[in-house]
């Protein structure tokens, strides 16, 4: 083990909140949308981000505690995957609705001493029981029988072989106090219990998680997770074993057998996290990689791929551009990330098919990490139980909520991404880097679903193409796409592209406000004199520090 932390810590700053708001306008429902008076055409959406600058570390994350516990483990001496564990532990405990120890991950990570960047895939598996026949037409959408095998401690282990420097159950510690101790019910926690559908609330185990009573739990209530919390410490005293073998995957198997769910021991025992190369593509003015597949990520550099020529022309035809693209490459492309023969990245320009199948559900939710140290090392990391809450189903025992991930998979044979023992389903989780004349320059994650393509997409647009400053990226209005192929836009969003949209034949739906397509940016850049600029967009609630 390498030596432990130094004597002298320097001190850790403080977490102003630099955010800048415009007061809301009245709010409008009408058929489960939520739309506002529309903002002057141009204007910034809500001027909501969290920005901070220093010199040795940038750190982003999807809550303040988790940035918290990030920068501890910085300052202790810890290397980047580290503080990502540490944080990462963090966010099971404080956004569960999000992400759990019943979730997966997938990672980036680079080194800026032999310029290599390596992608760690932490999905799931689907259970052996888990074929096409047990099922009746369509794969459940919530309940026991949508979990897939969860990977995330696997992904945690398996970065900590390769990277892990300071003691593994110090790692864990923050989070175990969380749960134990109790901590403030958080408002985005708040806010997805408050839009949780009966179908999520029905399944067992959810009501004692996250109702007191026949009441919500609310925003800044204290909040101890005991049994969550001792789960979290067997895994500090026996690593991934604490999870995956003894006392706590005895108690999964136990509740999925006696709720109808299909998790067998075997498959806790067979779920690895793999190393594996990630994806690249140039794009003259800068370069960009993602994950492989399983993940969607290399949707992302097909949608910049198909882009590449307009880079020059003004900002709305870029923006018209950038959704008329999206249309068209999304569905068509989405069945081939499950294709094991398929070649990335993706270098076709005829571009068509129609759009498979989807439910009226609510888009994936998702947790995020990104880290940068001033040497240019860099780690972007996401992790998920898919859908807000997941399966809905809380194991009363663990106090682990399980992923609804299986419903990603497609029971039509035709397709590569039909449901099979053993498989990962085609993944919506899209960290991404962005290097300039072969440097990094942006580490970011996003939550959304497929949609952290498309964000990803106007990210970088804004920031690469446009020269805007990170938090200027990150506010910009946004578009996004759902799964009836509407084409949503933030107040703000440019008139003139919504007009072209329409006269296209589009559906258009202006002064969105969505809770959940436009996801939440969390990105670190860095800059040529040195500097780190870190920055969280609070369309979720979202933490960065640098220092």
């Amino acid at each position: 083990m390498p030596p432990g932390p130094p004597a002298r810590p320097s001190p850790i700053p403080a977490w102003p909140r630099l955010t800048r708001r415009r007061p809301a306008a009245p709010t409008r429902h009408h058929g489960g949308s939520h739309e506002r008076a529309a903002t002057p055409p141009g204007q910034s959406l809500r001027c909501i981000f969290l920005l901070q600058h220093g010199q040795r570390f940038g750190v982003a994350t999807g809550h303040h505690l988790a940035t918290r516990a990030a920068a501890t483990q910085l300052e202790r001496g810890g290397s980047l995957v580290d503080a990502m564990i540490s944080a990462s532990a963090v966010l099971t405990v404080v956004l569960p609705h999000a992400t759990s120890l019943g979730g997966c991950g997938m990672m980036l990570i680079h080194d800026a001493a032999s310029g290599r960047t390596q992608a760690l895939n932490g999905s799931g598996i689907a259970p052996a029981q888990a074929t096409p026949a047990r099922y009746d037409g369509a794969i459940d959408a919530r309940g026991p029988r949508s979990w897939i095998t969860p990977g995330l401690v696997r992904l945690w282990a398996q970065a900590y072989r390769r990277h892990g420097r300071l003691p593994w159950s110090a790692l864990l510690q923050p989070a175990i106090d969380l749960a134990a101790d109790g901590v403030p019910f958080s408002s985005e926690l708040a806010r997805n219990l408050h839009l949780a559908s009966p179908q999520v609330r029905q399944q067992p185990g959810f009501d004692a998680a996250f109702r007191i009573g026949r009441a919500d739990r609310e925003a800044g209530v204290p909040w101890r997770q005991a049994a969550l919390g001792a789960t979290l410490d067997r895994i500090a005293a026996q690593g991934e074993a604490g999870f995956y073998q003894g006392p706590v995957a005895e108690a999964l198997c136990r509740f999925a057998s006696e709720t109808g769910g299909l998790l067998l021991a075997d498959d806790l025992q067979r779920i690895t996290a793999d190393w594996r190369e990630p994806i690249h593509q140039g794009y003259g003015r800068f370069s960009a990689s993602v994950m492989p597949p399983n993940s969607v990520g290399p949707l992302m550099l097909a949608q910049l791929q198909r882009l590449r020529d307009g880079f020059d022309q003004g900002r709305d035809p870029r923006l018209l551009a950038q959704i008329l693209q999206a249309r068209a490459i999304l569905p068509a492309l989405h069945d081939r990330i499950a294709d094991p023969d398929a070649s990335w990245p993706w270098q076709g320009f005829g571009a068509g098919g129609e759009l498979p199948p989807q439910r009226p559900d609510d888009p994936g939710d998702t947790a995020g990490i990104v880290l940068v140290d001033r040497e240019g090392n860099g780690l972007a990391m996401l992790q998920s139980v898919f859908q807000p809450f997941g399966s809905g189903c809380v194991d009363p025992a663990t106090g682990v909520l399980m992923n609804n991930r299986l419903s990603e998979f497609s029971l039509d044979p035709a397709r590569h991404n039909c449901l099979a023992p053993g498989k990962r389903p085609v993944h919506t989780l899209n960290p991404y880097l962005v290097c300039h004349r072969g440097r990094p320059v942006l580490f970011a994650v996003s939550p959304g679903g497929v949609s952290q393509t498309t964000t990803g997409v106007q990210c970088i647009s804004n920031a690469m193409i446009d020269g805007m400053r990170l938090p200027e990226a990150i506010d910009a209005p946004r578009w996004s796409i759902a799964r009836d192929g509407q084409i949503m836009c933030e107040p703000g969003f440019s008139p003139f592209v919504v007009q072209r949209l329409r006269a296209a034949g589009c559906s258009v739906a202006t002064d969105s406000l969505h809770p959940f397509y436009f996801g939440s940016i969390k990105a670190v850049r860095l800059h040529p004199q040195g500097v780190l600029e870190a920055a969280a967009d609070l369309r979720r609630e979202a933490d960065a520090v640098a220092w």
